[in-house]
């Protein structure tokens, strides 16, 4: 007889092999098409050179980045900076003390810098201040943040791009932005005027 021990079958060894295998060769697979797929990363634009600033005054006068000087006496909305990454608009209107000429109404701030925000300032008596389209600094003085991307102050400090204003209380508008964007928006009565310091960046 087979006495106290009885024969038992050997089990098979390693019976998950064939699937440890197949799980392998899916991951190998998943970090291949990983790698080829081109990064989508931005990176900065290199500046090209100093900071400058741009003026706009009046009905309504430039003085330019590069400090030539014009006249625009035309209503619309017109670009005044228009960069890969910078869009600064300015809409002109004319208003009863310009004699039909044109002035700059208001000045809007976007693009991908901002990370799809948006910056909006008006004058005081038809105006208003807006961030993504919603009432901004409804106080005076007062300070916000655009969703982490920049900081707004809304004082009486600064110097006045037009001097013919001087004698009236000052409500500045400062816009610390990325990039080393800086806007200032003198809000008067029923215009703007606006000073923008920005360096020169490669797009």
């Amino acid at each position: 007889g087979a006495g106290e021990f009885d024969y038992m079958k050997p089990k098979p060894g390693f019976p998950c092999l064939p699937i440890l295998a197949l799980l392998l060769l899916v991951v190998v697979v998943i970090v291949v098409i990983m790698l080829m797929i081109p990064s989508t990363t931005t990176t900065t634009p290199a500046p090209t050179g100093p900071p400058g600033s741009c003026l706009i005054w009046g009905d309504p006068h430039f003085e330019t980045f590069d400090h030539a000087f014009k006249d625009n006496f035309q209503e619309g909305i017109f670009w005044i900076v228009h960069s890969k990454m910078v869009h600064i608009q300015g809409r002109f209107l004319a208003t009863r003390f310009t004699n039909g000429l044109s002035a700059t109404h208001a000045i809007a701030v976007g693009g991908p810098f901002l990370l799809g925000h948006t910056v909006m300032v008006g004058p005081m008596e038809n105006g208003a201040i807006l961030i993504d389209g919603q009432a901004a600094l409804t106080a005076f003085p007062s300070s916000t943040t655009v969703a982490g991307v920049g900081s707004l102050r809304y004082d009486g400090e600064g110097k006045l791009v037009d001097s013919a204003q001087s004698h009236l209380e000052k409500r500045i508008v400062h816009m610390d932005l990325p990039l080393g964007v800086h806007l200032q928006v003198m809000r008067w009565a029923n215009h703007t005027n606006v000073r923008i310091t920005m360096t020169h960046r490669v797009g």
